[in-house]
Parts: C-alpha cells; sequence; structure tokens
C-alpha cells in the first residue's frame, strides 16, 4: 500500500487552493480551466483520454490534493501525462458531510471520512478519471471501499459542466470518529487529538501532534481498536449495496 503524505503526517490533510477547473498533469501542476470543453480539449493535447467514459469520484480528504493524487499514479507507474491527466472540478454534495475515520493511517494521521448528513451542503473536489486511474487510486485505500453516490438522494452541482447522473466516493470501512453523532472534520489534526484526549483512555492522543502522528504510526491498528472500544466508531450511514 502507498500513503502518499508529500508534507509531515501532522499538517494532514495538506490542502491547496485549487481552481474551480482543472487539469492535473504527471508532474501534479494543476492549469485552470474555463469549461469543460476547455478541459476536454487540454486532454487531448496530452494525448490522454476525453471525459467521455471517465468516472467522477469526489474527494474529501488528500486526494484533494494534486501532488498526493500524483504521488499515487506515479506508484502505480502512471508517469506521463498522457497516462495521468486528470480533470478536477470543484463540487457542492448536498446530503454529505466529512468527519473523520476511525482507524489512524500509516503516516499516523487520522483521516478523512464522508458520513451522510441529510440537508448539508459540503464542498468537495470532483476528480474525472479513467479506469486505469481509479484502479492506480484503489490500490492506496485498503481503508476505504468506493461506493456509487446516486444523485437522487445526493445532488451534486459542479463549478464547470452538469453533473453525471452519479457519482463515487470513497466511505471507511472503519465507521467515523463520534459519539452518538459523527465529529465533523476538524481543521487540524492537533484540534481532533485535543478532542479525543478528553474521550480516550488510556491515551495515545495527548500531547504535540507530531508526536502523536508518530505513536499512532508505530500502531495504526491499536488506535482503531481503542476507538472501537470506547464505542467512537459510528456507521457512516452510506448506502451499500
Amino acid at each position: 500500500m502507498h500513503d502518499a503524505a508529500p508534507r509531515p503526517p501532522q499538517d494532514y490533510p495538506w490542502p491547496e487552493a485549487l481552481p474551480p477547473l482543472a487539469v492535473l498533469g504527471a508532474g501534479g501542476a494543476a492549469e485552470p480551466a474555463a469549461d469543460l470543453p476547455a478541459a476536454d480539449a487540454a486532454l487531448a493535447r496530452l494525448g490522454a483520454a476525453g471525459l467521455e467514459g471517465r468516472h467522477l469520484v469526489l474527494a474529501v480528504g488528500s486526494n484533494r490534493n494534486p501532488q498526493v493524487i500524483a504521488a499515487k499514479y506515479a506508484h502505480a507507474g502512471l508517469l506521463q501525462d498522457a497516462q495521468a491527466a486528470t480533470v478536477l472540478v470543484t463540487a457542492h454534495v448536498t446530503g454529505i458531510a466529512v468527519g473523520h475515520s476511525a482507524h489512524a493511517s500509516a503516516p499516523g494521521y487520522v483521516p478523512a471520512a464522508p458520513f451522510a448528513a441529510p440537508g448539508a451542503r459540503t464542498e468537495v473536489t470532483g476528480l474525472w478519471v479513467t479506469t486505469e486511474q481509479r484502479e492506480a487510486i484503489d490500490v492506496t485505500e485498503p481503508n476505504y471501499e468506493r461506493l456509487a453516490l446516486p444523485v437522487g438522494p445526493f445532488p451534486l452541482e459542479l463549478a464547470a459542466g452538469e453533473a453525471p447522473a452519479a457519482a463515487e466516493v470513497y466511505a471507511s470501512r472503519h465507521g467515523v470518529i463520534g459519539r452518538l453523532r459523527p465529529l465533523p472534520l476538524h481543521a487540524s489534526q492537533q484540534e481532533l487529538f485535543d478532542r479525543l484526549a478528553a474521550l480516550v483512555d488510556p491515551d495515545p492522543f495527548e500531547g504535540d501532534a507530531a508526536e502523536v502522528c508518530a505513536r499512532l504510526a508505530a500502531d495504526p491498528e491499536d488506535a482503531r481498536a481503542l476507538l472501537a472500544s470506547h464505542g467512537l466508531d459510528l456507521p457512516d450511514g452510506l448506502p451499500r449495496p
């Protein structure tokens, strides 16, 4: 499994300001596009597959970072622009909110995960990916399952173009952190760790975020089991087959 971490784990999810619509190349640079026809033309110039036949996958955590996606492609051997070119679009999905998966990643941060939240409207990043690119991302997500998200119960708006009849999203296999209701995504790992330190005993979450991440990285499974033993792993409420 490849865990792309372009920056220290305590800085997760490494947010990056992106234009509403952009085309990502193999090097991780995202070039703005005016509209979907312009993005399609940019793909053609790179020798990449066009938008028709691609899949729209909604990213809520580190996959919103172009450098992360580029690193995952590189790990899978997708090293040329023609193989790695991806269209990124700002999107808003209704009925979904973002919290934290009830597990620790290999580098020690606690990653983001979506959950059903009727009435919520959440900004995400849509990735228009080929089947090969989607498979490359799948390999890096052993703690997640890719779910179809029908736009009937989960309406989707794109900053550019019309939303497809269905999109996909990676949902945690471990549930989301919360008690009674899921915790919303915290602005930083430090904020999350401080919150968890008040809820979990024995306490691996107390202290500086970098130290906590190192502690969790040493035994990610222990963190998952500890959250579960304290009843802090809630179902995400998302539709599964």
